[in-house]
């Protein structure tokens, strides 16, 4: 029985993501940030087979990659697979640190950081994000939908405030796109 392949797409979004990178990050920091980021879909990948499914596709977009696959069995493949993401990221944040510090490689230091916030932003309870998927299977789809507005307002409201004492913008873009996409969900 042959497997069926898993189809990996960049969108033009994903260009323009890859091109901003490139231009803000080092060589070293774009390394970093995608090996975190591969280890975070690779959790994702993996508890989507162990829990029976299937990953049609994996699509690099503006806002960072989306996976499409079968539906989930129960509402716990759903909740394992929607964590394994965060999880995995942070079990690696913890590997890479070791690694890095070992190898005295600022690289590994540099993606375990990168990882560990990747996973614990991805942890919010903000609907599209993993946490939010979880939420979602815990409380329902009401009841996440009202928590994820008030969680992105939350990081919206704490981006402002960071970027008005001069600690940079980046929650604030964060909060920004969170607050738009609540509004399709």
């Amino acid at each position: 029985m042959r497997r069926p392949r898993l189809h990996f797409r960049i969108g033009a979004g994903g260009v323009l993501l890859l091109a901003a990178l490139c231009f803000i990050l080092t060589l070293d920091e774009l390394v970093a940030l995608l090996l975190a980021c591969a280890v975070h879909e690779a959790g994702h990948i993996a508890a989507i087979r162990l829990t029976g499914g299937r990953v049609r596709e994996l699509t690099i977009g503006a806002a960072g990659a989306v996976i499409e696959r079968s539906e989930s069995r129960s509402r716990l493949a759903e909740t394992v697979c929607a964590a394994s993401g965060p999880v995995a990221g942070a079990i690696y944040a913890l590997a890479a640190s070791a690694l890095g510090r070992a190898l005295v490689s600022d690289m590994l230091a540099t993606s375990a950081g990168m990882s560990l916030v990747l996973s614990a932003f991805n942890s919010l309870p903000v609907l599209p994000l993993d946490g939010g998927r979880v939420l979602e299977c815990v409380t329902g789809r009401r009841a996440a939908a009202v928590c994820s507005l008030a969680a992105a307002s939350l990081v919206l409201l704490t981006g402002i405030i960071l970027a008005a004492s001069d600690y940079g913008i980046a929650l604030l873009i964060a909060g920004a796109v969170l607050m738009v996409q609540q509004a399709g969900v």
